[in-house]
């Protein structure tokens, strides 16, 4: 299989090194601004076309597809029409990964263009679970609005952990391997939340005691509404995809 990427920053290269751990005889071609391989020398005959640049360079960049090109795009909130329209191909599927990629553990959403045979579908499927777990989207729309939750998560998660090692840290002296400590947290709560079916409040619940030192963390939590700040914060993402249709 060959591939081109168009950007390789830190998703393009996530999902390029996932790529290549799965599948055998891979072969990229990679253009980026400051790389040596120049725009135009990039082949016209590849299986898959990756858009892997910010949603803000979309209308300086320029490529000839071809009109049976396969593109995937990575582009937060650029709608297949935009793509459509801009580049004149209509095989295009929008996959919006995670970080955790990197490691084949990533929540990608997928939505393809109608244009995909069956055929080109499962295959495009397959390739993509290299990645981790793929969820198909029936619409654009469930893609864009889910966005907030799986593509950004990993950074609102990354800075709930910074939060609790910093506050450990205070409380310590900085005498604690707080960052390992929080990891590890954060790892085995990931790993109880695939493993057990139960819902997120229920395990939540079942490590609370009335009047214990988990309730009063949570207390607090309560009296401070998170969970309206958090749904400021996702109502704010939300919004911003929008913004690059």
């Amino acid at each position: 299989m060959r591939i081109g990427f168009f950007g390789f920053g830190n998703m393009g290269r996530a999902i390029g090194a996932a790529l290549d751990s799965q599948i055998s005889g891979l072969e990229f071609f990679i253009y980026t601004p400051s790389g040596s391989t120049p725009l135009l020398e990039i082949p016209k005959d590849l299986d898959y076309y990756i858009l892997a640049f910010k949603p803000q360079s979309l209308e300086e960049f320029h490529f000839d597809f071809l009109p049976e090109h396969k593109i995937i795009s990575l582009l937060a909130g650029v709608s297949l029409e935009t793509l459509i329209r801009k580049f004149h191909v209509s095989k295009i599927a929008r996959f919006m990964p995670n970080t955790p990629a990197l490691y084949r553990e990533g929540a990608g959403l997928l939505f393809l263009s109608l244009k995909y045979s069956k055929d080109e579908k499962e295959q495009t499927i397959k390739m993509l679970e290299s990645t981790g777990k793929v969820f198909l989207m029936e619409t654009e729309d469930q893609l864009d609005r889910a966005t907030g939750f799986t593509g950004s998560g990993p950074g609102l998660i990354f800075e709930m952990a910074r939060i609790f090692e910093e506050e450990l840290n205070k409380l310590t002296d900085n005498k604690l391997p707080a960052r390992d400590m929080i990891a590890q947290t954060f790892f085995g709560a990931a790993t109880l939340m695939q493993n057990d079916s139960s819902r997120f409040s229920e395990l939540r619940d079942s490590v609370t005691s009335k009047k214990g030192v988990t309730y009063e963390a949570l207390e607090v939590f309560k009296e401070n509404q998170l969970q309206e700040i958090m749904s400021k914060a996702f109502a704010a993402a939300y919004k911003r995809t929008k913004e690059f249709k």
